[in-house]
C-alpha cells in the first residue's frame, strides 16, 4: 500500500504539487461478512487517517456503501424545496411551479440517482417527491 502512495507522492512532486496530509484521508470499504483489516498509510512520515464518510463530486459515500448517509444529506434540501413550492403555489402560475420543481427539487433528487436510486432508503425520497 505504501509503495503505491510513494508513486503518487512522486507524481505530485514531479508536477510541483504537494499532498496536504491534514486533508488527505482514505476510505476502507467493508462488508457484513468480512472484518476490516487495519491499514497504516503514511506520506512523508505523516499518517494518513481513515474516514468513514466522504463526499466525492457531491455524492456522499460511506464505508458500507448503503447510501443512507447521502440520502440523509439530501432530504433536508428536498424538504426546503417542497416548503418553497407550497408557499408560492397560490401566487404563481403552473409554469413557474414547474420551473421551481425542475431547477431545484428535481436537480437535487436526480443527481447521482443511478448510484443510490436502487437503495431501499430511496423510498424516503419518493415519498417527499409525491
Amino acid at each position: 500500500m505504501d509503495s503505491t502512495f510513494i508513486h503518487v507522492n512522486k507524481w505530485f512532486k514531479t508536477n510541483l504539487l504537494t499532498i496536504n496530509t491534514n486533508k488527505t484521508h482514505y476510505i476502507q470499504f467493508k462488508t457484513k461478512n468480512k472484518p476490516t483489516i487495519d491499514i497504516k498509510i503514511t506520506c512523508n512520515e505523516q499518517p494518513i487517517t481513515t474516514a468513514h464518510n466522504i463526499k466525492v463530486l457531491g455524492i456522499h459515500i460511506n464505508d458500507s456503501i448503503n447510501w443512507n448517509y447521502h440520502i440523509a444529506y439530501i432530504i433536508p434540501k428536498l424538504s426546503t424545496a417542497c416548503y418553497i413550492m407550497r408557499n408560492v403555489k397560490s401566487y404563481r402560475l403552473l409554469n413557474t411551479m414547474k420551473t421551481i420543481y425542475c431547477s431545484y427539487f428535481n436537480s437535487i433528487m436526480s443527481y447521482g440517482l443511478p448510484f443510490w436510486g436502487n437503495s431501499p432508503h430511496s423510498q424516503k425520497i419518493i415519498r417527499i417527491k409525491k
